[in-house]
């Protein structure tokens, strides 16, 4: 005949299994400060992106000379750096400047897109809304980036 102690601690050792199975152990927290490594790692893209952010001003001397051609090389050239440097400090950023980052990084390129589809166009005003737009936020995303 089989014991009722034995039975019991059967079923609560497969309870105990159980439970320590599903737990998650420690909650994952989600930081909300940089540490100063983080800052200075992400410290490392500000010259590149301020550097991609002066090429801007220089695309806004082409669209105001009506430059197409040049317009359209410009963002393909020298501005192709931009997605991955946008990238490279988003990755490094807090989850909730990350979101942010990823969403005015879509943005810019949209704006890019449509200022390049513009120019092809010779579509002058909608050239200066993208450009305005893309500025707009390209600042933006800049201002996620913790100061050193």
């Amino acid at each position: 005949m089989i014991r009722p102690r034995s039975i019991f601690a059967s079923i609560m050792a497969l309870l105990m299994v159980f439970l320590v199975s599903c737990s998650s152990g420690t909650a994952a927290k989600v930081p909300t400060t940089y540490t100063a490594a983080q800052v200075q790692q992400i410290q490392r893209y500000v010259p590149p992106l301020t550097e991609l952010r002066l090429r801007m001003d220089k695309l806004e001397t082409l669209i105001q000379k009506k430059d197409w051609i040049n317009i359209r090389t410009y963002i393909h050239g020298p501005l192709g750096d931009l997605r991955g440097a946008m990238k490279d400090v988003s990755e490094n950023l807090l989850p909730k400047s990350q979101e942010q980052a990823a969403a005015l990084t879509k943005s810019l390129f949209a704006d890019l897109v449509n200022i390049d589809i513009a120019a092809k166009a010779v579509d002058y005003p909608k050239v200066v809304s993208g450009y305005q737009k893309a500025v707009k936020d390209f600042d933006a995303f800049l201002q996620l980036i913790p100061q050193g």
